[in-house]
């Protein structure tokens, strides 16, 4: 391999990195109209992501080939409150709450300032990144400060900001790729070359599913939507590399590794051009975060991932890794909280030190290995406790920049073809959320190496048609109905003790949406101080939904589950969560303070007051069995009480009352 072209990615050790993994790109180029192929033999796969060299040859006289199909088999594809419960009377709308895990503060908002900046120079430019709440979504911002000072200041501030979720340096993010490319035409026979397909029997599946009216967010270096193997597949999205491009829609793409991407993805099968996708039939929408050079900012990255989700993607394709969890993370559960599945590259650095990649170990996202065409590891493909699946990785023709053809390897061109298949689910059944995806796929995917799950292969290589028939019907049966069960009201919340709540969740068909009533489930629920759950069979009414309704007298846990039948498989919804809190009563006197909590526990007690500029601590009381602790002997002024956590209730702080 000639080292000429090769992009660093030097930077820092905490600079994340583009998985590119280009070991021996092989562009396969030229007029569209058909040339005689010239067969570049296909590159071997080289560690850590490095690529390869490019070669060129010339087209030849055009020819008019005919397309060749894979065909391919069957065979072998499907390898303690008292409280209520009842059906719940009216309808209840929505598929429930879902829980906004992107908003949850990260470690970075309390963290030291000057600890997050410290690698940088005193007088280094730098981007400082920040992840904001703002109108239930989360939103990315940056500023540019120079030296350490700046940007302790800058970091400091955004911490301050009620609303920041997280905040640190802005990465840059790199395409590692080091690309050949041989050029030459082809009208059609390019189908034989795609082993991958045969591999994963793409004729077949397209028998169950081609991913019509599903949308998949490629977030890359933009797509050429003028390619002729993309006609009408790629939608207008967005560009947010700020570079002057030739287009702001994303359909620009002056690397190639987008276009490549893409191909994999819903390049279209059977119009006697090049090459096929996998899910032939899915819109590509291109979200461009990175320039010609492969190089971009994380901070572009989260912004792709929310532009992808609001504009409509099901799905989302990250052929991007880097060492450390940052504003990405942020907008990955925000899409996984809107229903998005997303799938991520595990990483090239196997030879390189093997180091965690994310946002493909972030949770709730598929991480993707690399195989070769013998369903052998690829000897760059990260390995860890967060791979998946494996796919196709190794020697991959696809679409490329300037309507031409290549050849790729690395763990990005393994996971269009896992984001691909996610898209095959999700024409059939809409109402896969990513978590069902997830297990579709795992449960279903064909086991190498060791057996069982493992850190190379993960559940092992992707299989879609026995995916799919886990979807819809394969042999004249019909499929068992995956059903969701979520809570449509009463997620959780802190109550004080003795408040009565009400907890409501549906059963419906994950793929459909449709209610489904009358089925047996139960509610199960424990209300401290009782040691253990306690369940209570009821049946859902005919709109799907079922009511609980208690007194929590302490801390109450709830949640609804359904067991397997003859037609539908078990789910359970989340847990709610209900925090008691003691009730405080206070009565002020001339001197004294009187503190009644109820529930009564024996509980202890802290008097405050306050002096003017703060509360300072008086004493501390355990109450007595009837829950009263009083304080004499007292000067005039505003008191507090603060109650210890006790068996049933969470620690909790009174209203203030005056002292004469």
């Amino acid at each position: 391999m000639t080292g000429r072209n090769r992009r660093s990615v030097r930077s820092s050790s905490r600079r994340a990195r583009f998985t590119a993994g280009v070991a021996g790109l092989t562009v396969v180029a030229g007029a569209v109209a058909g040339a005689v192929l010239v067969a570049a033999g296909p590159s071997a796969a080289v560690a850590s992501g490095s690529g390869s060299s490019v070669t060129t040859i010339t087209p030849a006289a055009a020819v008019s080939p005919t397309l060749r199909g894979a065909g391919g088999s069957v065979a072998d594809a499907a390898a303690g409150a008292s409280g209520s419960v009842a059906g719940a009377s009216g309808s209840v709308a929505g598929a429930g709450a879902s829980v906004r895990t992107w908003a949850v503060k990260a470690a970075s908002v309390s963290a030291d300032p000057a600890r997050i900046v410290a690698g940088v120079r005193a007088d280094q430019p730098v981007r400082i990144v920040s992840v904001r709440t703002i109108g239930g979504r989360p939103s990315v911002s940056s500023v540019t400060v120079t030296g350490r000072a700046s940007a302790t200041a800058a970091v400091a501030a955004a911490q301050q900001d009620a609303a920041t979720v997280s905040v640190g340096v802005d990465e840059v993010v790199h395409l590692t790729d080091d690309g050949t490319a041989t050029a030459a035409a082809t009208n059609d026979p390019l189908r034989s070359r795609q082993w991958a397909l045969t591999t994963l029997k793409a004729e077949t599946d397209w028998t169950k599913s081609t991913g019509s009216g599903v949308t998949v967010a490629v977030i890359d270096t933009g797509v050429q939507a003028s390619h002729p193997d993309l006609a009408g597949q790629v939608l207008k999205g967005i560009d947010l590399v700020g570079d002057k491009p030739a287009s702001t829609d994303g359909s620009n793409d002056e690397n190639g590794h987008g276009t490549h991407v893409a191909g994999i993805i819903a390049a279209v099968a059977n119009n006697k051009i090049g090459v096929a996708g996998l899910a032939p039939n899915v819109k590509i929408l291109p979200i461009r975060v990175l320039d010609a050079d492969g190089s971009g900012y994380d901070s572009d990255m989260a912004k792709g991932i929310i532009q992808a989700v609001d504009r409509g993607a099901k799905v989302i394709n990250l052929s991007v890794g880097g060492t450390e969890a940052g504003a990405t993370s942020s907008a990955v559960q925000y899409a996984l909280s809107k229903n998005v599945t997303v799938v991520a590259a595990a990483g090239n650095e196997r030879q390189d030190g093997n180091a965690t990649s994310y946002p493909a170990a972030d949770a709730g996202v598929i991480g993707v290995a690399a195989t070769d065409s013998t369903n052998k590891d690829a000897d760059f493909s990260n390995t860890g406790s967060y791979v998946d699946v494996a796919a196709p990785g190794v020697s991959i023709l696809s679409t490329y920049m300037g309507s031409q053809y290549a050849t790729m390897s690395g763990t990005s061109m393994a996971t269009p073809y896992v984001a691909a298949t996610a898209a095959l689910l999700k024409s059939v059944s809409p109402g896969l959320t990513p978590a069902q995806v997830t297990t579709a796929l795992e449960s279903t995917a064909t086991d190498l190496g060791a057996a069982g799950r493992d850190d190379v292969f993960g559940y092992g290589l992707i299989n879609p048609y026995a995916a799919l028939c886990g979807q819809v019907s394969c042999d004249g049966s019909s499929p068992t109905v995956a059903t969701a069960f979520r809570l449509a009201s009463g997620a959780g919340s802190t109550v004080v003790a003795g408040t009565r709540v009400t907890v409501r969740a549906t059963l419906t068909d994950a793929s459909t949406g449709e209610a489904i009533g009358g089925s047996a489930v139960s509610v199960c629920v424990r209300t401290l101080p009782a040691p253990t759950l306690r369940c209570t069979a009821t049946t859902t009414a005919a709109t799907g939904a079922v009511t609980w309704t208690g007194i929590a007298t302490g801390t109450t846990t709830v949640y609804f589950t359904h067991d397997a039948d003859a037609t539908t498989t078990a789910s359970s919804t989340a847990t709610a969560t209900y925090t008691a809190t003691a009730k405080t009563t206070l009565r002020a006197g001339k001197g004294t303070l009187t503190a009644t909590v109820t529930p009564a526990t024996r509980q202890g007690v802290t008097l405050d007051r306050w002096s003017g500029k703060t509360w300072v601590k008086v004493s501390t009381k355990t109450s007595s069995a009837a829950g009263v602790a009083s304080f004499t002997k007292l000067k005039p002024a505003t008191y507090r009480v603060r109650v210890a956590a006790g068996t049933a209730t969470a620690a909790s702080t009174s209203t203030s009352a005056r002292v004469s």
